[in-house]
């Protein structure tokens, strides 16, 4: 993965100075940022807690689901489709992000 940042010449000393006591290349603390700034992100997305209301027709639907023996109960459909959609925004967000620094860093100095 290649990141590009327009970074100031002394904090660009600051952090090589820092990546020589740590032993590191500048990649590798580059890289440990960023597994740590998604990790919170992802640790976010667990600790939301969702509401849903869903029509009446909708739960008609899924007590003939699960009467059809599809599923166990309302509760293992509800669940698997929640999931399904917020693993879906999941992806939107990370493709938005994507975009955005992208976007934010076109013309930029590569680090």
């Amino acid at each position: 993965m290649i990141i590009a940042a327009r970074v100031s010449d002394e904090l660009k000393v600051k952090i090589e100075d820092l990546c020589e006591k740590e032993g590191k290349t500048v990649s590798d603390l580059i890289r440990e940022l960023l597994r740590e700034y998604v990790r919170e992100k992802e640790e976010e997305w667990q600790r939301v807690t969702v509401r849903v209301k869903v029509p009446r027709k909708i739960m008609e639907q899924v007590d003939l689901f699960v009467d059809m023996g599809y599923a166990l109960n309302r509760d293992q459909v509800m669940s698997e489709a929640l999931s399904l959609w917020l693993r879906t925004k999941k992806m939107e967000y990370r493709k938005n992000w994507k975009e955005e620094l992208i976007d934010a860093l076109s013309g930029s100095n590569i680090v």
